[in-house]
């Protein structure tokens, strides 16, 4: 009985969101609090309760709706990485980790 307390518990710090990702190339994430860092081969995402990483190469951030939490995003992608924390916001933050 406890252990569905904690999966229910876990599931109500996630907040709902959405990956659609058409032929490596075009990345549509919704669901977005913050995009802390984004260069040509990396985009750090703050979702809610957790952190999606997208890794690639000739990134671009499209289009960014944080009063809707929508990201569009274009280039090759190689790899998406969830982490449970959200990613530091500073390069300092980084480094002191």
């Amino acid at each position: 009985m406890q252990e569905t307390r904690s999966e229910q518990k876990t599931e109500k710090t996630k907040g709902p969101h959405s990956l659609r990702l058409d032929e490596h190339r075009l990345l549509t994430v919704t669901g977005v609090k913050a995009v802390p860092t984004f260069t040509d081969k990396l985009i750090e995402i703050e979702l809610e309760g957790e952190s999606l990483t997208v890794t690639g190469h000739d990134l671009t951030v499209k289009g960014l709706d944080l009063d809707t939490g929508r990201l569009g995003a274009s280039g090759y992608v190689t790899s998406m990485r969830y982490s449970t924390a959200p990613a530091p916001s500073s390069i300092i933050k980084r480094i002191f980790k």
